[in-house]
């Protein structure tokens, strides 16, 4: 056998001399694998620490940035219902973990408050030199508009105490508009709380009426049932479902308005 080159079943085989500096070669390269890895370890281990400090500090957290914006998490929270709705519901209608939504909301009330916002932004405000009347009807309808476009919300507004405060900007417009016409704030104050509240109280039982129970039927057909053949004082019309009794509980405020305006 010679020091020269073999071949094993045609598989060229390194000499000697070769394979040991190979050997040496391996081993040095360990070492310096070694040395790397400690030093990457080390690394891992100091940002693994630096995350739990932040975490503890409330410092920055660290990892990756969701991918989903707070107008997302806004959207579906009030696609989930404005006044029931869960992070972990509106993480799954995401497609991502709760502890995701925590980092562009640290809390619900949060959310609940970037969602009233988001609501309180599209009311339209009253134009300039708008009779008084008119400026309230609007008031009416725009309070009865984000009733049923933002479902839940005639129930927040009177669950969460914080509510009113978001939309100050456009109370004040209101305020403004009627000041023009000789009415103080606190009387502005008395009728578009007044309104609001008549309004929101009125969306409440229109959504009862239209609720539909496990077995298809109604709110409203569930009275009907209730009230029989008897000679019912409130008898059950298909008006109960919409903004009528609303409409005239509004035009009545009006005119007890031109006799009378108090003060809030």
């Amino acid at each position: 056998m010679g020091t020269g080159n073999r071949t094993v079943q045609g598989a060229r085989m390194a000499p000697a001399s070769r394979v040991a500096a190979g050997s040496r070669a391996a081993a040095s390269g360990a070492a310096r694998s070694g040395g790397a890895a400690s030093s990457s370890g080390n690394k891992l281990s100091e940002s693994t620490s630096l995350s739990a400090a932040n975490t503890l500090t409330g410092g920055p957290k660290l990892g990756r940035k969701p991918a989903f914006s707070a107008d997302d998490v806004i959207a579906a929270a009030i696609a989930e219902g404005i006044d029931t709705f869960t992070l972990s519901a509106v993480a799954r209608r995401l497609g991502v973990v709760t502890a995701a939504i925590y980092r562009v909301f640290p809390s619900r009330d949060d959310l609940v408050i970037a969602c009233l916002d988001a609501a309180g932004a599209t009311i339209a405000l009253p134009e300039p030199e708008q009779d008084w009347r008119e400026s309230l009807r609007l008031w009416a309808d725009e309070c009865w508009r984000l009733c049923e476009e933002y479902p839940g919300l005639s129930r927040l507004v009177f669950a969460f105490p914080a509510a009113p405060t978001r939309i100050a900007h456009v109370v004040a417009a209101y305020a403004d508009n009627l000041a023009v016409q000789g009415k103080s704030r606190r009387q502005a104050m008395f009728a578009l709380d007044f309104i609001g509240d008549t309004v929101f109280a009125c969306h409440l039982g229109v959504e009862a009426m239209r609720s539909v129970d496990t077995q298809g039927r109604t709110g409203l057909d569930l009275v009907r049932d209730a009230v029989g053949e008897t000679d019912a004082l409130f008898q059950p019309e298909l008006s109960w479902t919409g903004r009528k009794t609303m409409d005239t509980k509004v035009e009545f405020i009006l005119m007890g308005l031109e006799q009378h305006w108090p003060e809030f």
